[in-house]
């Protein structure tokens, strides 16, 4: 028995330090976000084919325990945390941009005025006291998101540190968030056209499902419902919710037309993305 003992002790042994090799790999290995261009927002799909930042007001936010978020198939999203809504992509989606050009695992400072301004919102107190819990929302809340073979889960930010007296904030992004850019696994939304549909949560949302499709295939407005964690229980209601969204995306230029036909809608992008989407 004594041998049998040493060699499970010897296989123990040997796989704790492989174990601390590929460690010590993994923390000497470089994680570099892909570059887009100034114009675009690269954003995962598995953010914009779920319902992980929901078309809801922020009065409206839940707490969610280990929940499993609607998504398009494919893609599964578990979260826990209060709720995300669109604002909260706003905000991640400039942070990622501006942290685009550093290893993840490294840090990036901005100024509370700098991101207000880039989210067009107003810099007065109040707005610096919502950025400030966005961030720590984003910060607090923990995600399980498996896509194509890859599964990232931890938290939205790593952590940071503020200055109370320069309302400088220092960030850190995880790392391993990079499994979320895979090859097309992410798109480059276009911020402009996101910035136009502002305080339009449902048209945001839309946008961002779209954006991820060259060539949007017919769903049904059911499919939209959930995806978009739409609060409206009555179907006729979100229905008119719905047209109006995309009569948004029209005139903005992002859809060429949309139809509604019974429960499916049919939409038609002006332009082929240039960006990468499936």
């Amino acid at each position: 028995m004594s041998g049998l003992s040493n060699k499970v002790t010897d296989i123990q042994r040997r796989c704790q330090e492989l174990a601390e090799i590929e460690a010590k790999r993994d923390a000497a290995k470089v994680y570099q976000l892909p570059l887009w261009p100034e114009p675009k927002r690269g954003t995962p799909n598995s953010f914009l084919r779920s319902a992980l930042f929901s078309a809801i007001q922020s009065k409206d936010r839940a707490f969610l325990q280990g929940t499993t978020l609607f998504s398009q198939q494919g893609i599964t999203v578990k979260f826990t945390g209060q709720q995300l809504n669109q604002e909260d992509l706003t905000l991640w989606e400039i942070l990622v941009h501006l942290a685009r050009q550093h290893p993840l695992g490294y840090q990036c400072s901005f100024s509370a005025h700098s991101i207000l301004k880039g989210m067009g919102l107003p810099r007065g107190g109040e707005q610096h006291r919502q950025l400030h819990n966005a961030i720590m929302r984003l910060n607090a809340c923990s995600v399980e998101i498996s896509h194509e073979g890859n599964t990232y889960f931890g938290s939205l930010i790593e952590g940071g540190v503020k200055n109370e007296v320069t309302s400088y904030y220092t960030i850190e992004l995880n790392k391993k968030m990079i499994r979320l850019f895979g090859d097309s696994q992410w798109t480059g939304v276009d911020w402009q056209q996101r910035l136009q549909l502002r305080r339009k949560a449902l048209a945001q949302s839309l946008h961002g499902y779209y954006s991820t499709h060259k060539v949007p295939r017919p769903v049904t407005l059911a499919f939209l419902q959930n995806l978009t964690g739409s609060r409206n229980s009555q179907s006729s209601s979100f229905k008119r919710q719905c047209r109006s969204a995309l009569e948004a995306l029209v005139k903005i230029g992002f859809l060429e037309s949309y139809s509604i036909e019974g429960e499916l809608v049919t939409v038609k992008r002006a332009l082929p993305s240039l960006t990468k989407g499936a």
